[in-house]
């Protein structure tokens, strides 16, 4: 693996390459600049089917692979390092391939319906970060969004995507090297569909029953999904059946009809049974064990669950749009690793990668989608393709900036992140404020303190001392501001990050000037940031 050091030469690519080797000469690329692309005539086996080598110097782009795929991705590379085209870069050789082969985000549009276009939007930011699984979840008790020939009713009392749009969301995420892997509910969440055929229902439960008729529905369902989508697998749901169903047997006979048909079943890890055959795909989201126990059974098997559930809030709630009332900030994210731990090599390899998911009870427009979305996708997206050993916190926020440029210049909506509040001078401690976590209280004894602040992106930082919201028209930070304590017992500095017209949330410190005795000792912190995440 290479030093950090050397990443600093190339501050906007997301995620982190493996290896990169820089020349010291900075030059103009020109416009357009020469590029080219080709298979490699000898496979490249630790490149595997995506890795890439790309190199940029005077003569141009280079970029080749083993596959398109890896073409691909090393193009999305070079669009990262050099966003705006033109722009002055040094001499740069890249050798990159990823850590795991499942780079998931999903997407609920059963409790919310989302038209072709944000789909296609969806996919793109996705595709641009090198995600290669877009998980639609098409049903749910809420509606029944796909199309079934014979069975108009599913869809007759609300929207849903037409066979045409349906192919051209796989072809469209064909090109970007994005798998399109639907999901229909079973047996439980299938509200929606017993509303339409009762006869398919147990009572008002919400739940299949396990009769011909049911699975003859289903069969005919499934046979529409291998029509229109072109993944080798499909995902059965599976999750929260109550206790009373036989859910092993049910999930045994839909498998047995998805294998005659050449696909393998994902479902949920409520699945797992001595009835699930090992060909399953296991999708852990509400235990890492659970994900450790399919892989040791023989089973491939994908990590989501907390932090990767991207309803929920990224901040203090009363500064966040509808969200869950849990919480993944972007340092969670950014930390989280998919692997669990105490497998064996052979354990680690089902382990195929993770996926976040995006559930869609509280969230209406595409404006709030993708501000939930990003920029904690661009966190997932590093710890699925880089080595958990080469991350890096700082330089993960370093590079943010360029793609927050990105992404706005695309106009997606995204969270701003939090803006630090760095105190210092003299004995200081802080405290986390219960209930909140973008405040924090900061006891020190010294009559004179030094306030710096900071945002991860770039923009200006504005701040007030009277405890009122910073508006863009509060004082902008220039450089560290001297505080007197000596004229009262507290000081409120309350800041937030203006960036391109967008507001972001608040944050703040509250300052108490106390005798030395009187510092607290136990639950303090020595910085904001290590109790505010961005």
């Amino acid at each position: 693996m290479i030093a950090p050091l050397l990443f600093a030469a190339i501050p906007s690519i997301v995620p982190w390459p493996r290896m990169v080797q820089t020349g010291n000469s900075v030059y103009r690329l020109t416009q357009p600049p020469r590029v080219t692309a080709r298979i490699l005539a000898h496979r490249d086996a630790a490149l595997g089917d995506e890795g890439y080598l790309l190199s940029i110097g005077p003569q141009g782009v280079s970029a080749r692979a083993n596959t398109p795929a890896g073409l691909f991705y090393a193009m999305q590379t070079f669009g990262q390092l050099n966003p705006s085209g033109g722009s002055l870069v040094h001499p740069i050789a890249i050798r990159d391939w990823p850590v795991y082969r499942w780079r998931g985000v999903h997407l609920d549009t059963a409790r919310h319906f989302f038209d072709v276009r944000t789909v296609e939007r969806y996919i793109d930011v996705a595709a641009h970060y090198r995600l290669n699984v877009f998980h639609w979840h098409l049903t749910d008790d809420q509606a029944w969004r796909l199309p079934v020939p014979g069975y108009p009713a599913l869809t007759a009392r609300g929207y849903s995507y037409s066979e045409s749009q349906i192919r051209e969301v796989v072809a469209y995420a064909a090109k970007r090297y994005v798998m399109v892997l639907p999901e229909i509910e079973m047996p439980a969440h299938s509200s929606a569909a017993i509303a339409a055929y009762p006869q398919f229902g147990c009572g008002r439960s919400g739940v299949f029953c396990a009769t011909s008729a049911t699975f003859g529905f289903l069969q005919n369902a499934l046979n529409q999904v291998f029509r229109l989508f072109s993944a080798p697998a499909v995902h059965v749901g599976g999750d929260e059946v109550p206790a009373r169903y036989d859910e092993p047997a049910f999930v045994s006979h839909i498998e047995d009809f998805v294998r005659a048909h050449d696909r393998r079943i994902v479902g949920w890890n409520e699945i797992l049974s001595p009835y699930l055959s090992t060909n399953a795909i296991v999708m852990a989201w509400n235990s890492v064990r659970r994900a450790a126990e399919a892989a040791r059974r023989g089973n491939d098997t994908v990590v989501t669950g907390w932090p990767l559930y991207f309803d929920a809030a990224q901040g203090d709630a009363a500064q966040e749009p509808r969200a869950t009332p849990h919480m993944s900030t972007l340092a969670e994210v950014y930390s989280w690793d998919v692997m669990p731990p105490g497998l064996s090599a052979a354990q680690q390899s089902r382990v195929l990668g993770g996926e976040a998911t995006l559930w869609t009870e509280r969230i209406r427009t595409p404006q709030h989608l993708f501000y939930m979305l990003l920029p904690r996708e661009l966190a997932l997206a590093e710890i699925l393709w880089t080595p958990r050993a080469s991350k890096n916190w700082t330089g993960f926020l370093q590079r943010l900036p360029a793609q927050f440029a990105w992404l706005d210049s695309q106009g997606y909506a995204f969270r701003i992140p939090n803006a630090a509040i760095d105190v210092t001078g003299g004995p200081i401690v802080f405290k986390a404020i219960p209930g909140q976590v973008q405040s924090v209280n900061a006891w020190t004894s010294a009559a004179r303190v030094r306030i710096a602040l900071t945002a991860p992106i770039g923009g200006t930082v504005r701040y007030t001392l009277d405890g009122k919201a910073p508006a863009q028209s509060s004082r902008a930070f220039v450089k560290p501001l001297s505080l007197n304590l000596s004229r009262g017992p507290s000081v409120v500095v309350r800041a937030a990050t203006f960036y391109r017209g967008r507001a972001g949330a608040i944050t703040e410190c509250r300052i108490h000037r106390v005798g030395e005795a009187a510092l607290p000792r136990v639950g303090t912190a020595r910085s904001f940031s290590a109790l505010v995440s961005p």
